[in-house]
């Protein structure tokens, strides 16, 4: 059921999602108008020139629009989403943001993360110096595609949003209907989001991470959704009574920590007699999917997903 709403949302979306706007051919004019993911109304009287992007993920999205990024954080030049010499006012992934610099810098459109104070806070700010700004949140490919669709409607780039929205969007669906003709083969999972130490290790579940969501969609039950024991931490008695197929584990902080971590902890009693570890049937998640928002590779993560807890299925067939 949640796979339909899923595709009915996504079809929702197409319709919905842009926003209002002028034609500059037609009348010598251009705006656009939009509401952000907060509810509210973003007015751009002229396409921007100079955009402030703090968030890489929003960075890489405003990028495969066919903008261009002139202000960002640390983290999108690391990912390369940005030329080495653009200019940032924050040398990691926007947890803090250099408010003055950001002014100073006189973007004319900025764009960030509703889930990051210091981010929602900078766009705040220079709404009220009178610099439109958008704040996103994509939790879903419905999210994704929402905010595509607004970013291409401002550079104009349609073929953009075929290439990176509703042809990835075609490739989903065609995968989610294949898997809801394996209804009567759901895997029950576990979903553990790992740091370096335990306190920094914890079971999650859907809505609060987007993998979760996408292997719900995909027909698997995490042993997380009813059992709220596991949200604080990694109850061992919990998880070795519900003994779950298959373990997916995304890491965080540093990779190679964080995977020591777990396979230390596999080694453990308990954790050892699990089907899961026993039969080696954990999955470590890439970063560049599973951490990061999968962007144009959407469908990609569907698949590998989906490949993991049916193997034999052919994504695209």
């Amino acid at each position: 059921m949640r796979r339909l709403v899923t595709l009915l949302f996504i079809a929702a979306v197409l319709l919905t999602a842009c926003g209002s706007s002028i034609d500059q051919q037609s009348t010598g004019e251009w705006q656009y108008s939009f509401a952000d993911s907060t509810g509210e109304e973003v007015i751009l009287s002229s396409r921007p020139q100079r955009v402030a992007v703090l968030f890489s993920s929003y960075a890489e999205i405003w990028t495969l629009a066919g903008g261009k990024v002139a202000v960002t954080v640390g983290e999108t030049l690391e990912r390369g989403f940005s030329p080495e010499d653009t200019l940032l006012v924050d040398g990691g992934a926007g947890k803090t943001i250099d408010l003055e610099l950001l002014l100073a810098a006189q973007p004319d459109f900025v764009i960030g993360s509703a889930d990051i104070p210091a981010q929602a806070d900078a766009c705040r700010r220079a709404a009220q110096a009178g610099i439109p700004a958008a704040l996103f949140r994509v939790d879903t490919f419905g999210d994704y595609l929402r905010m595509l669709k607004v970013c291409t409607d401002i550079t104009g780039d349609t073929e953009a949003y075929r290439i990176y929205g509703t042809d990835v969007e075609q490739k989903i669906s065609s995968l989610l209907k294949a898997v809801e003709a394996r209804e009567g083969e759901k895997r029950e999972i576990l979903f553990i989001r790992a740091g370096s130490s335990y306190s920094a290790t914890k079971a999650k579940r859907a809505p609060d991470n987007f993998v979760c969501i996408m292997l719900e969609e995909l027909g698997a039950y995490n042993i997380a959704d009813d059992a709220a024991v596991l949200l604080d931490g990694l109850s061992l008695e919990e998880i070795m009574l519900r003994d779950p197929d298959c373990i997916f584990i995304s890491t965080m902080g540093n990779e190679e920590a964080s995977q020591g971590y777990i396979l230390e902890l596999f080694t453990q009693d308990g954790w050892r007699e699990l089907a899961a570890v026993r039969n080696e049937n954990y999955i470590f998640l890439p970063r560049e999917l599973f951490h990061f928002k999968p962007n144009a590779r959407w469908a990609d993560a569907y698949c590998m997903l989906a490949q993991y807890l049916y193997p034999e299925l052919n994504c695209y067939e």
